[in-house]
């Protein structure tokens, strides 16, 4: 069916990128119409064999409009399904790092009156021993029977190593906390205007993902790269722009008086597939260039050598139309059974089972021959797999 759907897409891109725009390029698709086909023709009698009854013609023409918008519609609810459903995911996975992380800071922290009071324990168990040692021989066994593994003399063994293991921290001025960070960590920090900024593109679907250059826009998906690149006013014309879009590189060059003008050209930070990849014109604002590619990763950056983004704040979620036929079927199957297991109804697998069960309740040999088809009498597994409830036969 999709190859079906795209098999003139090679001509129907040729017509929209000569047009620029997409009123123009309908307005070229119904010309053809009125001029090489009978579909504006109204037929007056029942004899014409030419054309159509009234209000039939635009009929077609609303159906086929609903047909997609339907389409893009049940798109967008998915994705926006799929999207709470990572968000919340994400909550939960923060908030269980969080308290991981809490909990291992409170039992390799320790404060500073602790180790005070222990100091000051320590210097006890060392006046203790100095007075051990002046006592009579005749106290030596009560001595002896003191020096148990939680003993004061093994307190202070502990305590001295305790404190060697404590100098390099002391030396740098850093808690174990501190010094446990990894390094990336103050990397994600940004600052409010940053986040504020960061917030702005992501809004904006030129710069979604990506950002905002002198000469140009770029935005991307998991498998595409989409840049606009900015053109003067006078620019109107597929024929006033050249786009060179090799595997490594892409230049965008305009006319300008007698010669061109060179917009954008370098190398790219990662390779594409030049043959998928296709261009548009904008009148008056930008050419739009869309790269498909070649590995799915993510960009931080169009051009080598220019600034990069984080890409660890981008928004990572996948749309359904990016998945193969399979998957899509898959997650539609699964956001289902969530909502019919919310509303209390039978799942995907529960009704295929039912329906079986339904075909063969009244069939000859059936015990249940003559009674109502009653889904009470059995539960459905994962598996499909139908089991009685005991008691019924």
């Amino acid at each position: 069916m999709a190859a079906m759907d795209e098999k003139y897409d090679s001509a129907l891109l040729g017509i929209l990128q000569s047009e620029g725009k997409v009123a123009p390029f309908l307005d070229t698709i119904l010309g053809f119409l009125y001029r090489r086909t009978d579909y504006f023709r109204i037929m007056k009698t029942e004899t014409d064999k030419l054309g159509f009854p009234p209000g039939v013609a635009l009929k077609l023409l609303v159906n086929t409009f609903k047909k997609y918008e339907s389409l893009s519609a049940k798109d967008q609810q998915r994705i926006e399904e799929l999207k709470k459903a990572r968000e919340k995911q994400a909550e939960k996975t923060k908030e269980k790092t969080e308290l991981e992380q809490l909990e291992a800071s409170n039992a390799q922290s320790r404060s500073p009156s602790q180790t005070h009071k222990e100091s000051e324990s320590r210097g006890e168990v060392d006046k203790q021993g100095q007075d051990v040692a002046n006592d009579p021989p005749a106290k030596s066994t009560s001595s002896a029977a003191d020096s148990k593994p939680d003993s004061p003399s093994s307190r202070v063994d502990m305590e001295v190593d305790t404190q060697e293991a404590a100098k390099p921290a002391a030396a740098t001025g850093k808690t174990e906390d501190q010094q446990s960070q990894e390094p990336g960590e103050d990397e994600d920090k940004e600052d409010p205007e940053q986040a504020r900024l960061r917030r702005e593109l992501q809004a904006n679907p030129l710069t979604y993902n990506g950002a905002e250059c002198d000469a140009y826009f770029w935005s991307q998906t998991i498998s595409e790269v989409d840049v606009r690149v900015k053109v003067p006013k006078v620019i109107a014309k597929g024929k006033q722009v050249k786009v060179d879009i090799r595997k490594k590189n892409i230049s965008v060059s305009c006319q300008q008086g007698v010669g061109w003008s060179e917009l954008v050209s370098g190398e790219l930070e990662w390779e594409v597939k030049a043959e998928d990849s296709m261009w548009t014109l904008s009148p008056g604002e930008f050419v739009h260039i869309n790269l498909e590619k070649k590995q799915e990763r993510w960009w931080e950056r169009v051009f080598l050598g220019e600034a990069g983004i984080n890409t660890r704040k981008i928004d990572c979620s996948r749309p359904m139309t990016d998945l193969d036929d399979e998957a899509q079927a898959k997650i539609e199957e699964m956001m289902y059974n969530q909502r019919q297991k919310q509303l209390g109804l039978p799942q995907s697998h529960e009704a295929k089972t039912h329906e079986m069960l339904r075909k063969a309740w009244d069939a000859e040999g059936s015990p249940f021959k003559g009674q109502p088809f009653d889904p009470s009498k059995f539960s459905v597994d994962n598996n499909g797999m139908a089991h009685f409830n005991s008691g019924d036969s």
